[in-house]
């Protein structure tokens, strides 16, 4: 028996049930994996039936978000692409069955999650109609006749969830945008009777809630309260919530201990902190309540959950992110393999992309995610193993490679420079890159750990490869930095943001950064980090205009806020660089100029296509992979190498 994770993997009884361990899987879906239906479709179905089937206890789903079906939200917000299922429609109610009975297959607790939808309302049941409730409104402005009818529909809702074999609810009091939770916040609750002022009165109503789903469920069903441990100041304190729970001891089983705000609740690289909330719950834990506690944000790494829990400090450990990039987390834990155990870069692209990218569902290091109730019908058996040349140990070489080698072939990896890595190297010398720098170090394991052939400082040619006899080549070149034609860009003082990364202490104490894109502010963020000053141009109106919007663009904006010694203009098309300044034309067309010791290019990247394409009809099949063929983010590269390989 593996005991190295016996904390994290012991059973644990919850109101009528056993958990199989202490893993929860959060309220969590990827953004786009299905469409308007009102019920869950069969992409929703597989997805939390293998999170059940990787080892989660609990699988909490999302889809009970009332009032936003057939509201017209704006896409970039995060309710936009929420499924909102029909549970008073009886054909809906079979497919949510469905997924009941698919995550108790594999021995999970099925839990759903309740939202209250911020741009729409909370529907109210009125006799043989549902009447929206505007949730703008301020609190002052519900009568109690309402508030009454808000708590029967809460109940009567989680009641049609156990009816149609949920175990569990998740109710949502977090980050101050549900109604119960302004209830609770003195910073939106400024109601002068029994509902508002004292704490214990702007407890009532969210306690109101809670009783009446425990009277309507029964002692045995499992209900949590998601909540923020405490607010910003003004707020409620944590002290404020653990006189909560111990109000609401008799209604609840497990409070989920959440941040203050949403955006930090989802940790990214600019978050030096692997866990940066579990005080909030070995602060309730210590407080002594009855109610379980379970902590989230961060938590991967096996070995940190172990000893959150051997240490006291917590319950359950509620993960999203883990999940979702590794499809057999919860095996990995019970085989106490680390080593297998995909780093998450934390990018939140699981939440979407960019504002102009497609509406689907990704996972930078999980190439399945999306795909993952078709994949069985996408990837084709290997029928005879073959020699395989990859040329290029970035990223796609490396994953491709582990990925051929699994299915039975020989491969053989060429890489020009002197270690695995490619483009992502420079996470090494980056500390907010410190997700990345994990990711570049496991697949650099992986490849180490497989019986591939690896040849470093080798710079192959295609007649170098002529006559090696082999059946397959996959040229994974990558990408180079794009050279503008500007004046001056091949002054010494002049460098690509590649560069930079690694060589910071090469450049002058005055640096412009010539692009504002994603990486070019990554540059400056990391140079004005380390000393210099930094002004980045930005032709576009917005900095990082095509970065991630959800959960992770206020966190990106945060860390160069604070730097005091990092500025942009936007509007600013470069129009030259000299010796000691760079000139740019304004928004209102006139030419200026900017001191620089330095400067640093970040205007995109190049395909390396006509290099690759060299090597076509040195074998019998040939293929391009990752960013040689048109430049690619880490999980366009990933899905490029799996996909590739699972045809081979």
């Amino acid at each position: 028996m593996n005991t190295k994770y016996n904390h994290l993997l012991s059973p644990l009884e919850v109101g009528g049930y056993v958990l199989k361990n202490r893993m929860s899987s959060s309220n969590s879906l990827p953004h786009f994996l299905q469409g308007p239906e009102p019920y869950p479709a069969d992409s929703v179905i597989t997805h939390y039936a293998n999170r059940a089937k990787s080892g989660a206890a609990i699988v909490t789903c999302m889809g009970i978000n009332n009032g936003t079906r057939g509201v017209k939200i704006p896409m970039e917000l995060d309710f936009a692409h929420f499924p909102d299922y029909d549970l008073y429609d009886p054909t809906c109610q079979n497919y949510l069955i469905q997924l009941a009975d698919a995550i108790h297959y594999y021995d999970s607790i099925a839990c759903m999650g309740f939202f209250v939808g911020p741009a729409s309302g909370y529907p109210l049941m009125d006799g043989d109609s549902i009447k929206i409730i505007d949730s703008h409104k301020d609190v002052s402005e519900y009568d109690e006749a309402t508030l009454e009818l808000i708590a029967d529909s809460y109940a009567e809702q989680v009641s049609i969830l156990k009816r149609l074999d949920f175990d569990m609810a998740s109710i949502h009091f977090a980050y101050g945008i549900q109604l119960p939770a302004q209830f609770l916040s003195p910073l939106t609750n400024h109601r002068v009777d029994k509902f508002g002022g004292s704490f214990e009165n702007r407890a009532r109503f969210p306690l109101m809630i809670l009783e009446r789903i425990r009277k309507a469920v029964g002692p045995d069903f499992i209900i949590e309260c998601l909540m923020s441990a405490e607010e910003l100041t003004g707020g409620y304190t944590l002290d404020d919530t653990v006189a909560f729970l111990k109000m609401a001891e008799n209604y609840i089983n497990i409070v989920q201990l959440r941040a203050p705000e949403i955006d930090p609740a989802h940790p990214t690289g600019f978050t030096l902190e692997e866990i940066p909330f579990v005080h909030y719950a070995e602060y309730v834990k210590k407080s002594g309540t009855k109610v379980l506690v379970s902590t989230i944000s961060g938590y991967h790494d096996f070995d940190t959950c172990e000893e959150v829990l051997a240490s006291g400090k917590a319950d359950i450990i509620s993960m999203a992110r883990s999940w979702i990039s590794n499809p057999n987390y919860g095996q990995l834990a019970y085989e106490g393999n680390k080593e297998d155990l995909v780093p998450c870069l934390r990018c939140n692209k699981c939440h979407g992309r960019g504002k102009n990218d497609p509406f689907v569902s990704v996972c930078s290091v999980n190439p399945i995610i999306g795909l993952e109730h078709m994949i069985d019908k996408l990837v084709t058996p290997p029928i005879a193993s073959k020699n395989i040349a990859i040329i290029g140990g970035g990223p796609a070489g490396m994953k491709a490679a582990m990925e051929l080698y699994d299915r039975g072939h020989k491969v053989t990896l060429y890489e020009a420079t002197d270690a695995l890595g490619g483009a992502i190297k420079h996470s090494d010398y980056v500390d907010f890159k410190w997700p990345l720098r994990k990711f570049k170090n496991y697949l650099i394991n992986q490849v180490t750990k497989r019986d591939i052939t690896v040849h470093l400082n080798r710079r192959v040619t295609p007649e170098m490869l002529k006559n090696q006899n082999y059946d397959v080549i996959l040229a994974a070149l990558g990408a180079q930095p794009t050279k503008p034609p500007l004046p001056g860009i091949d002054n010494e003082h002049v460098v690509f943001a590649t560069d930079s990364f690694i060589n910071p202490d090469n450049l002058g104490k005055n640096v412009v950064v010539i692009g504002g894109g994603e990486v070019g502010v990554e540059a400056g963020i990391n140079l004005a980090q380390k000393g210099h000053n930094v002004t980045v141009l930005e032709m576009r109106d917005t900095l990082a205009a095509d970065t991630t919007l959800i959960h992770y663009r206020s966190m990106f904006e945060a860390a160069w806020e604070k730097l005091d010694n990092f500025s942009y203009i936007l509007n600013a098309r470069c129009s030259g660089i000299k010796d000691t300044e760079v000139t740019y034309i304004d928004v209102n067309g006139d030419e200026k100029s900017i001191s620089a010791d330095s400067v640093v290019i970040s205007a995109g990247m190049k395909a390396k296509k006509a290099e690759a394409l060299k090597f076509y009809g040195i074998a019998d099949r040939f293929y391009m992979i990752g960013d040689c063929k048109k430049p690619a983010t880490i999980q366009q590269t990933m899905r490029s190498a799996f996909s590739t390989a699972s045809t081979i």
